[in-house]
């Protein structure tokens, strides 16, 4: 369950990281079209999207090392969860989130859980790395 907390408010953070980061991305109201603020979005929420599955990655990892979930237990319970958000599960196999996952793993402590101070570390990781 805390698991399931940690990495639902990963995704929140991103995601309104994401429309904050858009809207200062996009041209001013008056000069920007909606087709140029609608890719602008795209490209952000799928930032957030390998974001969160990189993190989601790196906990599974770290249950995996810390010998609380096997590998096979951890690999089908990430699946899962990426397909309750609607995310697809290939989204794991991107050059990025496998580079990512590993750093964001580094942050975790020996409950596989990021520390408050780590969480502003993760979120700045997350968003120069993708």
């Amino acid at each position: 369950m805390r698991r399931h907390r940690l990495i639902t408010a990963c995704l929140v953070a991103l995601f309104w990281g994401g429309i904050d980061l858009a809207r200062a991305q996009s041209p001013r109201p008056d000069a920007s079209d909606a087709e140029v603020q609608r890719r602008v979005a795209v490209v952000v929420l799928a930032r957030r999207i390998r974001g969160y599955a990189a993190m989601a990655k790196a906990n599974s990892d770290c249950l995996v090392d810390q010998g609380r979930l096997s590998a096979a237990q951890a690999d089908r319970a990430l699946v899962i969860s990426l397909e309750e958000l609607g995310i697809s599960p290939t989204v794991l196999l991107n050059p990025l989130v496998k580079a990512l996952s590993p750093r964001l793993q580094a942050l975790l402590t020996q409950q596989c859980s990021l520390e408050p101070d780590q969480e502003a570390t993760a979120l700045k990781l997350t968003e120069t790395e993708l």
